[in-house]
């Protein structure tokens, strides 16, 4: 929920300074959105790698 509000407050910084300098406030927003994607999947593949190894090492603590 924080981080949202941080996210948005920042699009908003970003915004204001791209239309003050005549540019277009839409110009990066597909990069922004592809590295948001890209953290989110990143996330979630060290979670299921963390996840999964927990498994084998529980596993293989039985096993000995």
């Amino acid at each position: 929920m924080i981080r949202n509000r941080v996210l948005s407050l920042a699009v908003r910084l970003v915004n204001r300074c791209a239309v003050r300098r005549g540019l277009d406030p839409e110009r990066g927003a597909s990069t922004v959105e592809w590295v948001i994607i890209a953290a989110v999947v990143f996330l979630l593949a060290i979670t299921v790698g963390t996840k999964i190894t927990s498994v084998v090492n529980e596993q293989l603590a039985k096993i000995k």
